[in-house]
């Protein structure tokens, strides 16, 4: 067997997916399907192993964890980790929610993620951050919708419950846009996704950007900030550089993380 052809789906990896909820979603013959079209990829292997890194250091992250201000580091240069937070919606004094009996209980999740030529560099480390959301949507029976967006936006990408449909995941690894981004248009169509949400219960927007969008003019004298809020939408972001994100900032984000630069 030729080196480019040995398959790179090694015990790490398969660990890691067979523990992903997302992953246990799928039938036998879908997961099969998965390892068959995948395991040759560079690209998958490289995604995977992010998610592995990322997986190793999540942590709970406070609902009120500062902003921009304090300037918290998604990816600190010493440890090249992500913080993300796996949140838990209480009922009362119920802490734990039967997921297996109730269904819908969460409004779907939607991870903006920018695809602009400014972003090339940065594929694998955009797509690796995604990951770990798959399995907390499987978890949480919610879904997950994927919007990349550019010069144009790209048709939302739906992952019912969370379940890593392969042909959708195929789209998702695979599927490029290019040019210079543009931010409004793709918040636009999060505010129609999320209009039409009838749960209204935890709406989570994520948007992965390097904060180098050419309509950052018009998204400032737009009424994003107020029609998120009357939405309810609780907003991340991982911005790719801490200098841009101070040049053209997301006045509305609750929460911001940064990558090293």
């Amino acid at each position: 067997m030729t080196k480019e052809h040995r398959p790179i789906l090694t015990d790490e990896i398969l660990h890691f997916l067979y523990r992903n909820a997302s992953f246990q979603a799928l039938e036998e013959k879908q997961q099969q399907i998965l390892f068959a079209k995948f395991k040759n990829e560079p690209l998958f292997k490289e995604v995977i192993e992010i998610s592995i890194a990322l997986e190793e250091m999540i942590e709970e992250v406070e609902a009120t964890m500062p902003k921009i201000q304090d300037k918290d580091f998604l990816f600190p240069q010493e440890q090249q980790k992500l913080l993300l937070k796996n949140r838990t919606v209480s009922r009362g004094n119920v802490l734990f929610v039967p997921f297996e009996e109730l269904e819908k209980i969460y409004s779907p999740m939607i991870v903006m993620i920018q695809q602009s030529d400014s972003m090339s560099e940065y594929e694998a480390f955009s797509k690796g951050t995604i990951m770990p959301l798959f399995n907390l949507c499987a978890l949480q029976k919610r879904d997950l919708i994927i919007l990349p967006f550019s010069h144009t936006t790209a048709e939302p990408l739906l992952f019912k419950n969370g379940a890593l449909d392969v042909s959708l995941f195929e789209r998702f690894l695979y599927k490029l846009l290019n040019g210079t981004a543009q931010i409004v248009p793709a918040l636009e169509k999060v505010l129609e996704l999320f209009s039409e949400d009838s749960i209204n219960n935890q709406r989570d927007l994520m948007i992965i950007t390097d904060n180098q969008f050419n309509d950052f003019q018009p998204f400032i004298e737009s009424d994003f900030t107020e029609r998120l809020l009357e939405l309810s939408v609780d907003t991340s972001v991982i911005a790719i550089s801490e200098a841009d994100f101070e040049v053209q900032p997301i006045p509305f984000a609750d929460k911001v993380f940064f990558a090293n630069e």
